[in-house]
């Protein structure tokens, strides 16, 4: 590696941090298990003596023919980080990265964020990741504990309630994957006598980097970490192992199920919820996980489910639907995790809970379900437009139309 960076012209500096990234790929991948790859391209760390600030959107880099100036294009994150270092919050590192792809050449800051200062709670949040939904189980603090408005409980916000995210996971999956195979069927040729199927064609390759569907489900990961951390709570969440889609694809019988199952990033939303916790000083508490679905949450005797994998069906003759059953039986376990005052809270607020809640948030959640599948587009994916196909607008109005 130093020999390869040496025939770039580049200073002793730079050959340094090419063998320390060298290596820490190798490493990485030599504590992993299986056969350490070849390391044949590195992104080389630039120290402090090899760069500066020239303005706020230069930099000055030092090659062997002397300094030169290089303008940035930055994101709109680097300004908010550059903000929190101004006022104290953040400390940018003395290096950055550079990484080159195809013909850009990016520069990669590093930040250490001060995280925000511990706050009082005001409610306890259970999620729970689905594959087109993420249903959350709240229990109001300060509405179990006040008891101020008694007289009038007609107005008083219930202390226990659900809420339910669409994110439609399995819907993109399902999308995405018919877009590919309809791809391939149309790219597949026959040679003497034989099908080949065009996934291993140049073209079905270039059509599928032009596909959205990881930048869709990265957006939808940040939207839901961001809504679960708006306001003080704590937040609890299933202990899911390392590889939390293993068993749910074992049970799978369909083959376009199981691929579904394994592009959830269930781990993706709890990591990025946890991570957005930690940095605006909320509390994550983790629990372990055990049947949590198929218990009912009032009786805690194991449900059935005759008319299929969602709703299950209570002995004492009432039905549930088994996301809401989940995130409720993780709140009762988190209460014995939590300190007395806050427990004490959580378990009168789940004693109120009787089967006639449960029926109206089971259907509260399959609402939400059945809106996914009934507003499946047979499109790619794709921003609606303002104005709907075929409506007629009066000339002179295009600026004042009201859909119906």
């Amino acid at each position: 590696m130093k020999e390869v960076v040496k025939q770039t012209g580049l200073p002793f500096a730079y050959a340094q941090q090419a063998v320390k990234e060298a290596v820490e790929a190798y490493n990485s991948w030599a504590e992993a298990g299986g056969r350490p790859p070849e390391v044949r391209r590195v992104a080389p760390y630039v120290d402090e003596r090899t760069w500066r600030f020239d303005s706020a959107t230069a930099l000055s880099i030092r090659l062997m023919s002397g300094r030169h100036a290089a303008e940035l294009w930055p994101h709109k994150r680097f300004w908010l980080f550059e903000w929190l270092v101004r006022g104290g919050r953040a400390k940018r590192a003395s290096t950055i990265r550079l990484r080159r792809v195809k013909n850009r050449v990016y520069a990669m800051f590093t930040y250490e964020v001060e995280p925000e200062a511990e706050k009082e709670p005001a409610a306890v949040a259970a999620f729970d990741v689905n594959d087109n939904t993420v249903v959350v189980a709240r229990v109001d603090l300060k509405a179990s504990a006040d008891r101020v408005a008694q007289w009038n409980r007609k107005w008083v916000q219930p202390s226990t309630s659900i809420k339910v995210f669409k994110t439609d996971f399995g819907r993109l999956a399902k999308r995405y994957a018919a877009i590919r195979r309809k791809w391939a069927e149309g790219l597949s040729v026959e040679v003497s006598g034989r099908k080949l199927s065009g996934v291993h064609t140049r073209e079905f390759r270039k059509r599928v980097k032009r596909l959205r569907e990881g930048k869709r489900k990265r957006d939808r990961v940040n939207k839901i970490a961001h809504e679960l951390t708006r306001e003080p709570v704590i937040l609890v969440a299933e202990d899911l192992g390392r590889r939390p889609q293993e068993e749910m694809v074992e049970r799978a019988k369909s083959a376009g199920l199981r691929h579904r199952i394994k592009q959830m990033p269930i781990k993706a939303v709890v990591g990025k919820v946890r991570d957005r916790a930690a940095e605006r000083g909320l509390r994550f508490v983790f629990v372990s996980a055990s049947r949590y679905s198929k218990t009912c949450p009032v009786h805690r005797e194991p449900l059935s489910f005759p008319l299929g994998p969602k709703m299950g069906l209570c002995p004492h003759g009432h039905w549930v639907h088994r996301d809401v059953a989940a995130v409720l039986n993780i709140l009762k376990k988190a209460a014995e995790e939590l300190e007395p005052k806050y427990a004490e809270v959580v378990r009168h607020a789940l004693s109120t809970v009787d089967k006639r809640q449960l029926e109206e948030w089971s259907a509260i959640v399959l609402r939400a379900e059945r809106t996914v599948k009934a507003r499946w587009p047979a499109v790619l994916a794709r921003a609606g437009p303002m104005t709907p196909p075929g409506a007629i607008i009066p000339a002179g109005d295009e600026g004042a139309y009201d859909p119906p």
